[in-house]
């Protein structure tokens, strides 16, 4: 085996050792380019094979609260800035393409009026979804699998599969052609 083809596979293997040093549970390896991820795990964090981080700019940040579950599915690619916070469970597929500037909360963490309840609960992400540069998903929404969060929609209810969804608040703005096995380049 070429040195040039090693190096790659070490750094792999590396970043996957710090990451786990973390409590972040790693199905194979983790993948950084630039910044490693900002990560607070006091919940449970499981990455799945090949999860790449791209920080250039601004480093990914992941917290899991206290009994909170972050999930993300094989070979799902995070772009610069990414911010995801569970307070419950946050879950994204496989071969997810998640754009710079992304949010997930799964919690409003304040009372919106006098007597209010906090609120809290999951996000689901499908598997080969797409979402856009600086969008921004609220607690409870569930993404199917395929589609297209357009940059800067703010996702405050469910999308369905195979839909392009944009605006504020998204909205389905039309369905895409996909086939079960398709995964997204």
């Amino acid at each position: 085996m070429r040195l040039d083809n090693l190096w790659p596979r070490l750094v792999d293997r590396f970043n996957t050792m710090r990451v786990r040093s973390r409590g972040v549970a790693v199905k194979d390896r983790v993948v950084f380019i630039g910044k490693r991820p900002r990560i607070t795990n006091e919940g449970s964090i499981n990455l799945g094979s090949r999860v790449k981080f791209r920080g250039i700019l601004k480093g990914v940040r992941l917290k899991a609260n206290p009994n909170s579950t972050i999930s993300i599915g094989d070979r799902t690619f995070l772009n610069d800035g990414v911010v995801i916070t569970a307070s419950k469970s946050i879950s994204i597929g496989r071969h997810c393409l998640i754009g710079d500037g992304v949010a997930m909360f799964d919690t409003n963490y304040h009372e919106i009026e006098q007597g209010s309840e906090v609120i809290t609960a999951p996000i689901k992400i499908g598997n080969n979804v797409w979402i856009g540069r600086e969008a921004l998903l609220m607690p409870g929404v569930e993404i199917g699998d395929h589609s297209v969060i357009g940059a800067r929609s703010v996702v405050t209810k469910s999308i369905p599969a195979r839909v392009v969804a944009a605006g504020i608040p998204a909205k389905p703005i039309r369905s895409i052609t996909a086939d079960d096995d398709y995964i997204r380049r």
